[in-house]
């Protein structure tokens, strides 16, 4: 039963409320001397909580939002031994989870979980969204085919990543302390994780002019060359390529493993290999330098350097409004364009887990279905049977 007992302290009166039931952890809470009837109401609703089969837990009235992420960041680390044979901690999460986890402990960490409101995250979003991007601190000069001197804000994709990071923190949390969290995340008015979906395709002769654009590059050229038809035949994320080990890659079976712990949905996947795709392993193989692990060893070691990269290569190479990731549309348009595979078999290769997202590319070019439709990849003899057939019916 609740205890409900007025208390004097000094100058200040109040109602302190004390909950034990045999079980479950003891529960107490004081309230303004003016306030009697919400003590008896909030004790009123605990002991239904608790007889009813819940724990329940003042936690989230406690814990602030950077105590409670930085347990989520602590929690989720694991000890590994590096090459030197010494122990090091190394996160769990990808470095996108984690950056995004340490960026709103940053600025939300002083509200606590119970004061942190929809209405809270709802400001924080938008605010985000119409912040400049401070320049890197040791930043010198700016490359003269890179437009890194324009002054950029949050996007709301990047608003999005900093809300579904603070989500999934927190939720953790709450689960391991047995406290709800109400309506904190539903209510939220999230940004969409782009404005629309990039369509951005290779035209014309642009993939000749990236491959001759390569040849102006400081370090590695023909690196960067491998790298990019490896993308198109592949159609491997940024990510996936740059962290890809040599004891990943199965030649003789033709394919090469990702594992969970680097690809985006954590479930990792088999990448089968086209007879290009081999010979760009195998170039890369007779350049192998004693003892590296890393097939694409010379490249950048983030998705952000090797964007950056890329951007001179584009722009010597005059192909506007191209990214990395794009190659990767790129091949996954070509997976239906120019094989038979079902969008099932394409999905197991890319890693997509919803349908949907690939039926875009399904629909790039029109006029492969309708050159289907006037028989063209149709057998001879099943086309002339066709034709009889119609000419009989007329």
């Amino acid at each position: 039963m609740a205890a409900i007992t007025k208390r004097v302290r000094g100058e200040r009166e109040f109602w302190e409320v004390r909950i034990n039931i045999k079980g479950h952890p003891p529960l107490s809470k004081t309230f303004d001397k003016n306030k009697k009837r919400d003590a008896v109401k909030w004790a009123q609703q605990q002991e239904v909580k608790i007889r009813g089969g819940e724990k329940v837990s003042r936690k989230s009235e406690r814990t602030t939002v950077a105590e409670a992420l930085t347990e989520y960041l602590t929690t989720h680390t694991t000890t590994t031994v590096n090459k030197d044979g010494e122990e090091e901690t190394v996160s769990t999460l990808t470095d996108t989870k984690r950056y995004g986890v340490e960026s709103v402990k940053h600025h939300l960490g002083e509200f606590t979980i119970d004061t942190l409101s929809h209405k809270v995250i709802s400001a924080f979003l938008k605010r985000l969204q119409i912040t400049p991007i401070p320049q890197p601190a040791n930043k010198i000069k700016t490359h003269p085919l890179y437009d890194g001197d324009r002054v950029r804000c949050y996007t709301p994709g990047s608003a999005r990543k900093l809300f579904y990071a603070l989500k999934t923190a927190v939720e953790w949390h709450s689960h391991e302390y047995h406290y709800p969290l109400g309506d904190k995340f539903e209510a939220v008015d999230v940004p969409a994780a782009w404005a629309a979906p990039r369509d951005r395709r290779l035209n014309g002769d642009e993939e000749d002019r990236l491959m001759v654009a390569c040849g102006g590059m400081y370090k590695d050229p023909e690196g960067w060359r491998l790298l990019i038809g490896l993308a198109l035949e592949t159609a491997m994320r940024a990510g996936e390529l740059i962290g890809m080990l040599w004891e990943e890659v199965n030649i003789e079976q033709r394919f090469i493993v990702i594992p969970k712990e680097r690809e985006k949905t954590r479930k990792g996947r088999q990448v089968p290999l086209s007879t290009r795709a081999l010979g760009i392993l195998a170039a890369m193989k007779k350049r192998r330098a004693k003892g590296e692990s890393r097939v694409f060893a010379t490249m950048p070691t983030t998705s952000p350097v090797l964007g950056r990269g890329f951007k001179r290569i584009t722009k010597r190479a005059e192909c506007n409004d191209l990214h990395f990731h794009d190659l990767r549309h790129e091949a996954v348009a070509r997976f239906f364009e120019r094989t038979t595979l079902q969008t099932m078999e394409i999905a197991m290769i890319t890693g997509h887990t919803e349908l949907k997202t690939l039926q875009r590319y399904a629909n790039l070019r029109p006029a492969i279905l309708a050159s289907k439709l006037d028989g063209v990849g149709m057998p001879k003899g099943r086309l002339l049977a066709l034709s009889k057939k119609l000419q009989t019916e007329k």
